[in-house]
Formats: C-alpha cells, structure tokens, sequence
C-alpha cells in the first residue's frame, strides 16, 4: 500500500508541502476555511494524524448548544435521529454538543440556559418551534445560531428542513394514480410551517393532477390534530370530523396525514369504526418512524432525511461561526416516498 506523504497531499490539492505541514501542525497563519480543506483531503488519502491537529482555536470554547422545546423529549423517535446526525458531524471538527430542552412556558431569560448567556458555547443549533421571543433574544445577543425546522421564517437566518412540499406532492400524486379521486388532508395546516407546506403540496397536486388529465379529484381537510412547541395534541372534535368524511354517503377513499403521528391515530379510530384499511380506505404518513415498518398494514410514508438534517444544521453553523457575515442559507433536503402495504387501488379500497 502506498505511503501517504505531506508531499502527495499537497500534489492532490495542488498546493504547497509548507503549506500543508502547516495546516496539519494547526498553524494559526493558515485560515480554517484552508485548514478544513487539508484536513478533509488528508483523512480521505488515509494520512494518519495526531488528534492534537485538529484542535479548537483558543478564543472558542469547541461546545455547541443545541436548544429545543422541552415536550420534544417525548419525541426522540424523529429528533433523536436529527441529533444523532449533528453529534456525529460536530465530533468530526472536534467539537462537543450540549443538548438543553426548553421549558417554552418561561421567559427567554429564565428559559436559555446560563451557557448562552456567560458565552460557554460557541453557537446554537435551534430545532422545532421555540417561540419568537426565544428567537429574538438570541439575535439580540449578537450569538451565532441556525435553525432546524422551524416556524420563523426568516431570510437573514440559516435554516435547514426537508422539502415537505415536494414530499407531498409526491405522496398525493402516489393516491391520485391509484384511482382516488375523493382524497382528505389530515392536519391542522396552521400548526407549523412543516405542516403548512405538506397542505400546499398536497393542494398542488391535486390541481395540476386535475389540470392534466381534465379530472375533478377533490379533497377536504380534516382538522383537529397537529404539533406545537408543546408536543403533538388532538382535540376532542377530531374523531367527530373524521367520522363526518370517512362515514359519508360517498366517503373520501384515501387520507394523506401531515405526519406520521396523525396517521397513527386516524388509524386506530378508523379500525375502532371497522373502516379497513386499505381495504375500504388508504393512507399516507410523512416522516417514516420506526413503526410504520411494524404496524398492520404496513405504513406508506414519506421518508425524512433526519440524520442528514441534523448533519447539515451542524455544517451551518461552524459555517456560520467561521464566517459571521457570510450569506444565510435556506436548505430543503429531499425526501423519499416509501411505499408499504397502506395504500390501495380504487377499485380494492372501495367497499
């Protein structure tokens, strides 16, 4: 096997051997943006380096505060994976995350934890729906910080998500070519940003499907269940307004849920109604948890990248953090529609 030396490093990267020594060494006169790239270049030749080289500059503190409601503990089947990905990348750069779960009932200055405040990390990761006031105070702090799915919408903020429009689109699409032309959104649309491009895509859909093919496919949308910065909730007029649609003179045949949660429940409360599914009607998850593989039927889902949304927050805000006054980047990452057994063909799915 072939040597790896500073020397063909340098070759590959068409930069000098100096140079190269000096930025493995941690050399202060080499900027981190030529660092990164040598470093980066060096591992993936299989050059063995000394941990000591990729260390922290001393005006940092190598810590990363990633902030998120409290109740999204109660969740850790989607957001586990999303920090997963940003532990797995900030370890990459040697730098250590400091989860802190936020009561949103407090005020910003009694909710952020003290290592905000006194400066013990060097930025934060938001995730979720921290109330406005939370997103205000860090901003004042003049503090770098990126978001993750969030429900402020902001140009001069990074911000990463997966492209939920595009996720439903294709969701809605995968029930229109089955045969099913009386569809329901399942979702209080208002409830999350998340949840509001998953109706658009949704909406989108079903007028291009109707404008292509002279058809006239409609939809109704089933309110009463969504998410918030305090966890999932269903009111109680749910069952009543799913009941209403699901048990029509000519009910809808398939329901596309805003997410996986809202399926779950659609579910057991049409299984409680002897509605079969798919049988007598399909549905459509969004986020693909562990369960909709183990469930009866199997859930046909679209597939979040959650992993690869936390490793890219983590890439925004070293980013972010290296270069204060570079221009902000909105992320959509692509999802996947994955389908499973929950979904039928018109003529299967009516009674």
């Amino acid at each position: 096997m072939k040597k790896i030396t500073l020397q063909l490093i340098a070759d590959e990267l068409g930069v000098s051997k100096a140079l190269v020594s000096k930025a493995l060494s941690n050399d202060p006169a080499v900027n981190e943006v030529t660092k990164e790239t040598i470093w980066a270049k060096a591992e993936e030749m299989g050059y063995r380096m000394k941990s000591s080289r990729k260390t922290i500059p001393a005006s940092r503190t190598g810590n990363l505060a990633v902030l998120m409601p409290r109740a999204y503990l109660d969740d850790m089947e989607y957001w586990g994976k999303v920090i997963h990905g940003i532990e797995k990348e900030l370890a990459n750069h040697s730098f250590s995350m400091i989860l802190s779960s936020i009561d949103i009932s407090l005020s910003p200055k009694e909710g952020l934890p003290s290592s905000i405040y006194e400066k013990k990390v060097d930025g934060a990761i938001v995730m979720g729906h921290l109330p406005d006031s939370y997103i205000e105070a860090l901003a004042a702090t003049d503090f770098p910080y990126v978001m993750v799915d969030a429900n402020l919408l902001e140009s001069s903020i990074d911000h990463v998500l997966a492209n939920n429009f595009l996720g439903s689109y294709q969701a809605t699409n995968h029930l229109l070519e089955s045969g099913h032309v009386k569809l329901g959104f399942v979702g209080d649309a208002d409830t999350s940003w998340s949840f509001r491009e998953r109706s658009r895509g949704f909406e989108e859909a079903i007028r291009d499907f109707n404008r292509k093919n002279s058809s006239n496919a409609t939809a109704v949308t089933v309110e009463g269940i969504g998410v918030s910065g305090t966890g999932m909730y269903v009111a109680a007029e749910f069952a009543k307004v799913l009941s209403r649609f699901v048990k029509a003179d000519q009910p809808v045949t398939a329901l596309f849920c805003a997410n996986d949660l809202t399926a779950f429940e659609s579910l057991k409360l049409l299984s409680d109604w002897g509605i079969s599914c798919p049988g007598n009607i399909s549905v459509i998850g969004f986020d693909d948890l562990t369960l909709t593989e183990i469930m009866s039927p199997k859930l046909t889902t679209v597939r979040v990248p959650k992993a690869d949304i936390g490793s890219r927050a983590a890439q925004m805000i070293l980013r972010r953090i290296e270069n204060p006054d570079v221009t902000p980047e909105h992320v959509l990452l692509s999802t996947q529609l994955i389908k499973r057994a929950s979904v039928g063909t018109l003529d299967k799915a009516q009674p």
